[in-house]
């Protein structure tokens, strides 16, 4: 009886030890990913790159990236004056925690927006003209799926992206 009690002891040590699963993957080097965004009569399209710069066991966030943006924003503008179109570009750092694929990011930068506002028919009009090109912060939280090498997810808020939904790749 002792004799097998020990083994169905062992035999369920055994089992204990093999159904533990590691479910912490290795975070992507590299992330290639378009995002399109929406509020109401702002639109943006933005590529993004971004570049492992730091990994860690421990705190909120799991992995850092370093990240670029280039892009566009269009405004529905009914009046002619083509205000708030233009070309974007950003640079950050994007914080992922999270476990296995499904990933919560916050990003964190500083951006410029490059005016392509008509100054010439806004002359005629009696508007002075100007330029609206100016730097801005650029701020993102949203949810990012993605694996070590494969497709990415992402959506979320922004500023410049603002709605945003997006897909890439990652190696």
């Amino acid at each position: 009886m002792k004799k097998y009690f020990f083994l169905i002891l062992i035999g369920l040590l055994t089992l204990n030890s093999y159904s533990q699963e590691n479910t912490s993957q290795e975070a992507p080097k590299n992330v290639i990913q378009l995002s399109l965004g929406s509020f109401v009569l702002e639109n943006s399209a933005h590529l993004s790159y971004d570049r492992l710069i730091a990994t860690k066991e421990k705190g909120f966030f799991k992995s850092y990236y370093f990240t670029a943006k280039a892009g566009g924003n269009f405004t529905l503008d009914f009046s002619g004056s083509n205000s708030g179109t233009g070309l974007l570009t950003a640079i950050g750092v994007t914080g992922l925690t999270g476990k296995g694929k499904s990933h919560f990011e916050v990003g964190l930068g500083l951006g410029y927006f490059l005016d392509r506002r008509r100054n010439d028919d806004n002359l005629e009009e009696g508007i002075t003209p100007g330029d609206d090109s100016t730097f801005y912060p650029s701020i993102s939280i949203g949810y990012r799926k993605q694996s070590p090498k494969g497709f990415v997810f992402r959506t979320g808020l922004g500023a410049a992206e603002w709605f945003y939904i997006g897909f890439g790749y990652s190696f």
